[in-house]
């Protein structure tokens, strides 16, 4: 008895821990020798260039396709905002300040998933997801590049179908841009 109790609290484990989180990933643009070993000078502020929505791939269409690249675009420039000011004031827009750094991200793919298919099964399925590209420009001689991956966790319940979606993958997105630009101060 014990032991059969143990599989089945084994499995609702490896069921729950399938279902948390998610995956993100970023990498700097390696590949470019410009970016190798390359340190930013602190900026007096951070200017993020409007994100341009009509780039990329897109998984939708018609209305929902408007209102998921509306949706995307706010969220990410909002989030971009909220995570960059740890490192300096941050506005969306472009500026003529020769100490401040100009963030570009451009999208590759969006995906929004399905919300009825991560609340009916889990398990990653129906997971939303998103790609960017960034570049730092420091006004000066140095730039730095990379991109970022997310993805929803397919968590179960009422909360993950409504709330998640590409407003998570956003807020992700700038944190993973936020951190690998802490690492690229001098």
């Amino acid at each position: 008895m014990k032991s059969l109790c143990f599989v089945v609290g084994l499995v609702v484990c490896v069921v729950l821990g399938g279902c948390a989180g998610g995956h993100l990933t970023a990498t700097s643009d390696t590949g470019n020798p410009a970016n190798i070993g390359n340190k930013l000078s602190r900026p007096s502020h951070i200017y993020v260039t409007p994100i341009d929505v009509t780039q990329g791939t897109w998984k939708a269409e018609g209305s929902d396709l408007v209102n998921l690249q509306a949706k995307v675009k706010h969220d990410l420039e909002s989030e971009l905002v909220r995570e960059l000011t740890e490192i300096a004031p941050t506005t969306v827009g472009s500026g003529n300040n020769s100490s401040g750094w100009q963030l570009v991200v451009t999208i590759v793919h969006v995906d929004p998933g399905s919300a009825t298919m991560r609340e009916l099964v889990g398990m990653g399925a129906g997971q939303s997801k998103i790609n960017v590209t960034f570049s730092v420009d420091d006004r000066g001689t140095r730039s730095v590049s990379g991109h970022v991956d997310a993805d929803t966790g397919a968590e179960m319940g009422l909360h993950s179908a409504v709330l998640e979606g590409n407003g998570m993958d956003a807020e992700r997105v700038a944190r993973e841009i936020r951190n690998y630009l802490f690492n690229t101060l001098k």
